[in-house]
């Protein structure tokens, strides 16, 4: 068969495939590198790959190349490579690829270039982006933007098992607003959105960016409060307490204040210590 059948064959394949000679210049670009990067075949021949056609942009910056070459690396030492980058294409856009490059040998085995394949990944990348923010919704209160009760429900697990492995004491608070309902009855469910929102904007304002604060569900929040003393806990509760007390919450005009209740546990090492999740919550709610 003859050299115009490969090329043929090549031009058809959905796969943009270019080869590249030992100094990097290309030597074979196929319809589909045409349609993905804008480059007639005319234009890109002779051109040196990644410095006069992009092929290897970094993601977080244009107009730069992977650090050392991968197509000059498999150039010297002949092992194949597959690698995740971005093209910038004739009009300027950057463009999502996976890519793999193989050396090509001549008759005697030495190299003599290369071959680079790669495909649009821009439909694979939207598609993990669409399924980490499912994965954070599921995990976050819409209204308040706080972990969510099952979030909650596995940190607390998880840092009772650290606590029974490693002695590594938590606090739990359980943090109430107290007559929610009547909020809700006189000024409207609205203003009731508009009170779990700053109420929770207030407490985590007031926790260290190592606790977790989330809503437990309604009028109900949970905070874990790590690496903590009984004095401490009942310090950081305490401020919990006056700082939502002393805010104002605005609302269709309206100047609200609200309370919040709290009864806390302290998780530790210690003989007949409690800390099974289900326990910690419902004594922390008690108290």
């Amino acid at each position: 068969m003859d050299a115009f059948y490969y090329k043929n064959l090549l031009d058809n394949l959905y796969d943009a495939i270019y080869c590249v000679d030992l100094g990097r210049k290309i030597i074979f670009w196929n319809k589909a590198a045409e349609a993905m990067t804008g480059y007639t075949e005319e234009e890109a021949m002779g051109k040196v790959s990644c410095i006069q056609v992009r092929m290897h942009d970094k993601a977080e910056g244009e107009g730069e190349c992977l650090s050392a070459c991968l197509v000059e690396q498999t150039l010297v030492d002949g092992k194949p490579r597959e690698f995740d980058c971005f093209i910038t294409n004739r009009n300027g856009r950057r463009i999502p690829v996976s890519a793999r490059v193989s050396p090509i040998q001549g008759p005697d085995s030495n190299i003599i270039g290369a071959v680079q394949i790669f495909r649009d990944n821009t439909a694979r990348i939207a598609t993990q982006q669409v399924i980490e923010k499912l994965k954070t919704l599921a995990m976050l209160d819409p209204l308040t933007g706080l972990a969510n009760r099952r979030y909650i429900e596995k940190l607390v697990e998880a840092k009772a098992d650290e606590l029974r492995r490693y002695g590594l004491r938590f606090g739990l608070l359980f943090i109430d607003i107290d007559h929610f309902k009547s909020i809700n009855d006189r000024y409207g469910h609205d203003a009731g959105d508009k009170v779990l929102w700053s109420v929770s904007r207030c407490m985590s304002s007031n926790i260290r960016a190592s606790d977790i604060l989330g809503r437990w569900g309604g009028e109900e929040f949970i905070a874990l409060i790590l690496n903590v003393s009984q004095e401490k806990l009942a310090q950081v509760a305490e401020k919990i307490r006056q700082r939502v007390a002393d805010d104002i919450i605005t609302s269709n005009g309206d100047s609200l204040r609200v309370t919040v209740s709290i009864g806390g546990v302290l998780a530790e090492p210690s003989p007949g210590a409690d800390i099974d999740r289900e326990r910690l919550t419902r004594r922390a709610d008690e108290l």
